[in-house]
């Protein structure tokens, strides 16, 4: 019994540890906080445009630096954690207003980024405009977890403003508006809609975080509700991030799918050609043909026989299962009437090569040039021993040096000796040798040193 209260004291120790409530501010200054923050007028307007003009430059310029900064001074985050907020307190004039000046700051975003990316001589999507357009499940988690953490932190009696800048950070609401901005200003639609989705995604989770948590929490309602009218609340959250959800669900899916088609192509390029060793893949590519997808094998080498061919559309479709594809073989020569886009990717792909192979000639002569520097500085330094030992022991003829690595058959150790080959006239007149062996190894900075001494003959 009395263990059982150990453990229970225990177990109630460490649900203190999460316990919030003893930091919390008060609900009237934790209110007015989220109340302010929701406001977009003045100043806050001002940041939040001159924010997306900055978050622009870096998508059009593709710098994650540029992207990153214009995150931690977007505003953005208030009106949405208002809308959750409200929601969950049952705040009704709290609610119309983070809502308004939600739409109020989406569109003058929308506006400031549309009119950048339509001045611009850059036209041309980067990697990193590209990434906003296809947001997928793992996105939604971001948003809920992140969201969470920077809803958790605003109710401390201490702000922690590293929190909320990471959360900025890690939910990045502002480059999918300046993305949907991108989509409008070069009239490139799907960027807009997938834009947009990625941010419709991070402000309903983000929301959803708010909301949950002032229920978790019990924060103070501010308007008396019955349980009829919570319950509908609660029905149309529900829905809401449902249908947010599902299209996420259905692109993770197809992302992943496509990542995993990748790795078996991959993997058949790299490991099915082997059975044929004078035969060798100089590229290969994909090329999607309505339900199917052609893979396009450039081969040079010994060429291969039909049956052979067979064989690897064979592998394919079953041992690498990819049933919808279609292998194409062209070996060693390019297919007739070859498009101009694909000889500009030979191209390129053959001034990499040769730029990757010099670099590593150059590298190669770097590694030989200092190996040659180094040993003839070890050459230089076992003579001036030599020339030593013969004036400290005036008998020695001649001296020889090996260095050796010291192996117990299985591998080599890190050990090393060094064996003197030593000239003397007489190997009973020479008395000196552990002298001589002792003098070499603190000579040579210590090392093991094993001397032969050899009559002159």
């Amino acid at each position: 019994m009395a263990s059982l209260f150990v453990w229970l004291r225990r177990l109630r120790a460490v649900v203190e540890r999460f316990r919030i409530h003893p930091e919390m501010d008060s609900p009237e200054r934790i209110l007015e906080a989220i109340s302010r923050d929701v406001t977009f007028r003045g100043i806050n307007l001002w940041v939040l445009i001159t924010a997306t003009l900055v978050a622009s430059v870096g998508l059009n310029v593709n710098s994650t630096a540029v992207i990153i900064g214009a995150m931690l001074i977007s505003p953005l985050m208030g009106p949405i954690i208002g809308v959750g907020v409200s929601l969950a307190i049952y705040d009704i004039a709290l609610f119309r207003k983070s809502l308004r000046n939600l739409v109020v700051a989406v569109f003058f975003s929308l506006v400031a980024s549309s009119l950048y990316f339509l001045l611009t001589p850059l036209k041309e999507a980067g990697s990193e405009l590209i990434a906003r357009t296809k947001p997928t499940f793992w996105d939604v988690l971001i948003a809920f977890f992140g969201g969470l953490s920077g809803v958790i932190a605003a109710l401390g009696r201490e702000k922690k403003t590293n929190i909320i800048a990471g959360v900025a950070i890690a939910t990045a609401l502002m480059p999918p508006l300046c993305t949907a901005g991108y989509g409008v200003g070069t009239g490139q639609w799907s960027f807009f809609i997938g834009a947009f989705y990625l941010f419709l995604i991070n402000a309903v989770f983000i929301s959803a975080s708010a909301y949950l948590t002032f229920q978790v929490i019990r924060f103070p309602n501010r308007e008396f509700v019955d349980k009829s009218y919570q319950q509908r609340i609660r029905r149309l959250l529900a829905v809401v991030g449902l249908l947010t959800l599902l299209p996420s669900v259905y692109i993770a899916y197809t992302v992943v799918q496509e990542a995993i088609q990748e790795a078996r192509v991959r993997q058949f390029v790299e490991k099915a050609f082997e059975v044929f060793p004078l035969t060798s893949v100089v590229e290969y590519k994909k090329i999607s043909e309505g339900d199917t997808v052609r893979l396009r094998v450039v081969l040079v080498g010994e060429p291969l026989a039909e049956k052979d061919i067979q064989y690897l559309a064979h592998e394919l479709h079953t041992s690498y299962r990819l049933p919808k594809y279609r292998l194409e073989v062209v070996q060693g020569i390019l297919p007739e009437k070859p498009e101009p886009s694909h000889l500009l990717e030979l191209a390129e792909r053959s001034h990499q090569q040769v730029r990757t192979l010099s670099d590593s000639v150059y590298k190669l002569q770097r590694a030989l040039e200092a190996c040659r520097k180094e040993k003839e500085t070890q050459t230089q330094e076992l003579l001036q021993i030599a020339r030593e030992a013969r004036s400290l022991f005036p008998e020695i003829q001649r001296l020889g040096f090996q260095k050796m690595r010291l192996s117990d058959g299985k591998s080599y150790s890190g050990d090393t000796v060094y064996a003197v080959w030593v000239e003397v006239p007489s190997k009973r007149k020479f008395a000196e040798g552990e002298r001589l062996q002792k003098w070499l190894s603190e000579r040579l900075g210590g090392k093991k040193v094993q001397v032969f001494l050899q009559p002159t003959r």
